[in-house]
């Protein structure tokens, strides 16, 4: 499974302003991880991916819009 960066950063934007410390804490991963991830493409883990499934149930979101399997 990977994280589709491109459909994260619209999450972030919609939920959180853009703004990369809140949506991490909303995600519960550390902001220079998700910063880090979502610039570059290293990173995005089980940790990120299991916070952005979480994430979606929460918000009654498909996560398979956002989780490339």
């Amino acid at each position: 499974m990977q994280v589709n960066r491109y459909k994260v950063m619209e999450l972030m934007n919609k939920y959180c302003d853009g703004n990369y410390n809140r949506f991490s804490k909303r995600l519960q991963v550390d902001p220079s991880h998700l910063h880090r991830y979502l610039k570059t493409g290293i990173g995005g883990g089980k940790k990120l991916v299991g916070a952005i499934i979480k994430f979606c149930k929460e918000n009654g979101l498909n996560f398979e819009e956002y989780i490339e399997i």
